[in-house]
């Protein structure tokens, strides 16, 4: 085997839903030129995905790949999950892609990425364009993030090279020196919905810029896992911003509070009228809200206001 470039993450969790779009997602990876190592990570699912998941890989054809499979006593969630799949990692390799289970790479987008990295050394974080899984629409370029914390995914593809706040956790490719610095790639209780975006603020507060590249990357059926709209997914939804509400230094620290008790359930589409995806909602905020002033006693803080060369 030539010397592995990249090390690609790709985590699963009960995923026999939507089984049809795991297997065309890592016969996608199989089809990377790139010498790799695949680090397959299952979040202790129970619905026989893991199962499915080994015996397809054992259908696909051989490449230049070094395959390492970790299944987890328990769910450790997106950052606990892809943070064992980064210390199960091979040291020597330069890069770490993390990809999620329910995404299709375009091909030649991944040595494209690589490439561009090679080149820019001062880059830490590189991605392209995603769209949806019919390829209909642009689902994110990057993301920039206000003041305000509110977040904007970039919905056009590129011309040239662009400088966002932080790469989408879909497929993003880290510079293995900038986690190094870290210790792992995500805080380990982030669980989901507070990943890729401190990733992006610590990498600007490091000095390492955060692209996204005028290239077609895959498509992506988003919130396979989690479920759009569940109680699960907006308690983690909430309970991110409240974390980050307390960890930032945002000047708007008392208005996002007063924000999110008067507005944002309604913003949200959260009716009171649904009081079990609402209670889930102010539930999350308010341990993350706890959870945040805890780490922030700590030492723990996230600078919003590092400087984006332009």
């Amino acid at each position: 085997m030539s010397q592995i470039v990249a090390s690609i993450i790709w985590l699963n969790y009960n995923s026999m839903k939507f089984i049809n779009v795991i297997k065309r997602s890592l016969k996608s990876i199989y089809e990377i030129s790139l010498p790799l190592e695949l680090i397959v990570v299952d979040n202790a699912s129970t619905d026989g995905s893991f199962e499915e998941i080994l015996s397809y890989l054992d259908g696909l054809e051989e490449r230049d790949f070094k395959v390492k499979v970790i299944r987890l006593s328990k769910n450790m969630g997106y950052t606990g999950g892809n943070n064992m799949g980064y210390l199960n990692s091979d040291p020597r390799t330069n890069y770490i892609a993390f990809i999620n289970n329910d995404f299709i790479i375009c091909e030649g987008s991944m040595e494209h990425i690589i490439s561009y990295l090679d080149v820019h050394k001062d880059v830490g974080i590189a991605q392209g364009t995603i769209y949806d899984i019919m390829k209909k629409n642009v689902d994110n370029a990057g993301f920039m993030c206000t003041e305000a914390l509110l977040n904007v995914p970039i919905k056009t593809l590129p011309s040239n090279p662009i400088y966002v706040t932080y790469a989408s956790g879909s497929y993003m490719v880290v510079r293995r020196e900038l986690i190094s610095r870290l210790g792992v790639p995500f805080d380990w209780f982030g669980f989901m919905y507070f990943d890729d975006m401190p990733l992006g603020f610590k990498a600007w507060s490091m000095k390492f810029k955060v692209v996204s590249l005028p290239i077609e990357a895959g498509r992506h059926v988003g919130g396979a896992s989690g479920g759009i709209a569940s109680e699960k997914t907006l308690y983690y939804l909430y309970r991110g911003f409240g974390i980050l509400s307390e960890v930032s230094n945002t000047r708007y620290k008392r208005q996002l509070k007063s924000l999110f008790v008067k507005d944002l359930p309604a913003v949200s589409g959260i009716r009171a009228c649904n009081r079990r995806l609402l209670s889930a909602a102010i539930k999350g905020f308010m341990d993350g809200f706890r959870l945040g002033a805890e780490m922030r006693r700590r030492g723990y803080h996230l600078n919003i206001y590092a400087p984006v060369d332009n």
